[in-house]
């Protein structure tokens, strides 16, 4: 079944762009009218992030989101079998000029960003970046055959792919010599098994994880937020925003949260773009933790 399913998407990636949005449109048709995929979740995020919105500018921003989530796996697919030239016709990338002063720095880099369509198509990225290593982690899913696509259209481009429990070696084995960059996205919410810290996100408190904020303070790493903007269908502007430290070093957390705040402006900008189908406020303070 699983390697049925990676010839289907194979075979998918092969046609064009159009022809998948198209497909994305009857998904999306279906989703509306006859799924309702986590279409409860959708709504009681967005009510929770944006109180102040009527019922009907909730709805419409759930509507462009699930036009966005129908997108999302066409365009994630099409990454299998996408040139860098047909990449750098859809992206733009903004003060890449950050990525070099922090490579004559001597400082090795850790990009953050959100699940913020489309963060799979940052590996477009890849020849951009000044740093001679680039590492992305991924977290794997219970699918053999999707888990191999995935390595495959990311490292397709020269990043290497790890897994979460890889990263801390990875990060401490790597030479300070600005010649290593780590792309995570970091916004997941941690199981509350192993809920550590929280902080406010849209007025709420929610668990975070913490891992990349004591790596990038231990080995003096620099940080850099992704700020990704959809200007239109199939095409993406991604800023770089360096987070700087209040004094000479990072303080405990302090990545995590000028993180979070720039998640949270990122989100504003564009309501309908982030990933509102995780149900990212699911454990409360005092009865699950």
């Amino acid at each position: 079944m699983n390697n049925l399913l990676a010839k289907i998407l194979v075979l998918f990636s092969r046609l064009p762009l159009g022809v998948l949005y198209a497909i994305a449109d009857i998904l999306f048709f279906f989703q509306k009218y006859f799924i309702q995929y986590r279409s409860h979740i959708v709504t009681k995020n967005l009510k929770i992030a944006f109180p102040e919105k009527t019922d009907k500018e909730i709805k419409r921003i759930k509507n462009k989101f699930f036009r966005h989530l129908c997108d999302f796996p066409m365009e994630s697919v099409k990454s299998l079998h996408i040139t860098q030239d047909q990449l750098d016709q859809r992206l733009t990338f903004k003060n890449l000029e950050v990525l070099h002063k922090i490579k004559a720095e001597n400082k090795n880099l850790v990009l953050l960003c959100g699940h913020i369509f489309n963060w799979e198509w940052l590996i477009g990225l890849t020849s951009s970046l000044p740093s001679k290593k680039s590492y992305a982690v991924y977290y794997p899913s219970n699918n053999k055959a999707i888990n191999e696509l995935t390595i495959k259209s990311r490292e397709s481009f020269g990043t290497q792919v790890i897994t979460m429990k890889e990263t801390a070696r990875k990060v401490m084995q790597a030479p300070n010599n600005g010649e290593s960059t780590f792309l995570m996205v970091s916004d997941q919410r941690p199981h509350f098994s192993k809920i550590h810290y929280d902080l406010d996100f849209f007025n709420h408190n929610a668990p975070v994880f913490q891992g990349y904020d004591k790596l990038i303070r231990k080995k003096n790493m620099a940080a850099v937020y992704i700020h990704i903007t959809k200007t239109s269908r199939g095409h993406y502007t991604y800023e770089f925003i360096e987070i700087m430290p209040n004094g000479k070093a990072f303080m405990p957390n302090e990545v995590v949260h000028k993180f979070y705040y720039l998640l949270e402006e990122n989100i504003k900008a564009d309501p309908s773009n982030w990933l509102w189908s995780h149900n990212r406020w699911k454990y409360k303070k005092g009865k699950d933790y």
